[in-house]
């Protein structure tokens, strides 16, 4: 029997047995009285088969649908003692059996409630997760959602998608995702939230979906205390995705939500998928390069390393832009991209121009707001070098410089391209 059968059944007996204080003496009423008894005595039996011993044993979502069992639990007090008026031979015995069939009711009730309410297991959590993970999967979504990546895959991108579309695909799936409501509750209850720099980008994607803008990061960061993120990749975390799933199983729509989480994450997985297959290609690995190369993103990756970062730059996220524009990251690049990122190689190459090339690169991260605003040239210089020798050369890497080479304005879009992304709405913030 289903758990809100229960209620019903529950409810109306503690009806019937409030009735029997002013129910008046006659031959039938010991009789019922000893029936309420086996009633109450059956739905007890029933609730400690179907409910307790279940939740007793794993994670039933369930289990407290459509039923509030320490409600109800609540409702059998107010029925103890059952007393008779002018009770005839028998009936006092008979009443103190339906009282103790009512205690071990409530006592169970309570039971239940509490079941529901206790920190399980780490290992219960992912039981749960993956439990609910197979019975997607049994229901032919793991292979729908195959068919509609693999249409999307064909149709969009002619077979061979880009890392570039691979990533606007997983963040557009991500959105279908809020857009489902699957953190509706959580959502309803954050304030303001900061975005979560160089992980997925949603920028250009918003018009297309309903989720408010606003929204958007408030539920980027409900996904990510359920995904662990590294090397570029979400991954689910199953114990802390079945936690979720537990504590909000009263949510109205919870189970189509958990449907709509598996659909959007299993698409996300294809995704991945093919983005490490992108990334495994010969001509994004960095040992494919000639010693000379690798020995320039060496004296780089040193040099990144001396800068005091302002966030949303880092260490981190400056090297994997670079990498990125010099065509060893996670981008294939093609026509423009690909004679702008050589462009940008040959700064690098020329004879004794590696610290002129970075200097440059200086003075355009500095525009960018990615170092104190309060130092000048001569201090950024400093930072990296360790001296003011040829300061004026950060200057000339602004964008806003009017007289820079032909050859770095040219690189200036690659670079734009790939550059750690701002906050716009902190950056609103500070301009007003």
């Amino acid at each position: 029997m289903k758990p809100q059968e229960y209620n019903k059944i529950i409810t109306e007996l503690a009806e019937w047995i409030s009735g029997l204080k002013e129910r008046r003496p006659s031959a039938g009423r010991r009789l019922l009285v000893e029936s309420m008894t086996t009633d109450t005595e059956e739905v007890s039996e029933g609730l400690q088969r179907d409910v307790m011993e279940r939740v007793s044993r794993e994670i039933v979502l369930d289990a407290d649908e459509g039923i509030d069992y320490k409600a109800l639990a609540d409702g059998v007090q107010p029925l103890l003692p059952v007393e008779l008026k002018s009770p005839a031979a028998g009936e006092d015995e008979a009443c103190q059996q339906l009282n103790d069939a009512l205690e071990r009711l409530q006592e169970l009730l309570l039971g239940i409630a509490a079941a529901l309410v206790h920190h399980r297991t780490d290992e219960d959590y992912v039981k749960l997760y993956e439990r609910e993970q197979k019975t997607f999967a049994r229901s032919q979504g793991v292979r729908r959602a195959r068919l509609e990546y693999e249409d999307w895959r064909e149709k969009e991108c002619l077979g061979s998608p880009s890392m570039e579309e691979l990533v606007e695909y997983r963040a557009d799936m991500l959105l279908a995702m809020f857009d489902a409501g699957v953190f509706e509750e959580k959502v309803a209850g954050m304030g303001h939230c900061k975005r979560i720099h160089g992980e997925v980008e949603f920028d250009g994607l918003l018009e297309r979906h309903k989720t408010a803008p606003d929204d958007v990061w408030k539920n980027y960061r409900c996904l990510r205390k359920l995904c662990d993120y590294a090397d570029g990749l979400l991954v689910v975390n199953a114990k802390k995705a079945g936690t979720h799933f537990n504590a909000f199983r009263k949510e109205k729509g919870a189970k189509q939500k958990r449907t709509a989480f598996y659909k959007c994450m299993q698409k996300v997985e294809f995704a991945q998928q093919d983005m490490l297959s992108l990334r495994e290609r010969p001509g994004v690995c960095q040992a494919a390069l000639p010693d000379s190369r690798r020995g320039i993103l060496e004296a780089l990756a040193e040099l990144v390393g001396y800068g005091e970062w302002v966030a949303p730059a880092s260490d981190e996220r400056i090297m994997e832009m670079l990498q990125n524009a010099l065509g060893v990251g996670i981008y294939e690049l093609t026509g423009e991209d690909a004679e702008m990122s050589e462009t940008l190689w040959s700064m690098l190459e020329a004879t004794g121009k590696l610290r002129v090339a970075w200097q440059n690169l200086i003075g355009y991260f500095a525009e960018k707001r990615f170092f104190n605003p309060m130092l000048g040239s001569p201090a950024l210089n400093e930072m990296f070098f360790g001296n003011k020798e040829l300061y004026q050369n950060i200057d000339k890497g602004r964008p806003g410089y009017k007289h820079k080479s032909k050859k770095w304005a040219r690189v200036l879009p690659l670079l734009d391209r790939f550059v750690p992304k701002k906050d716009r709405q902190n950056d609103n913030a500070r301009d007003r």
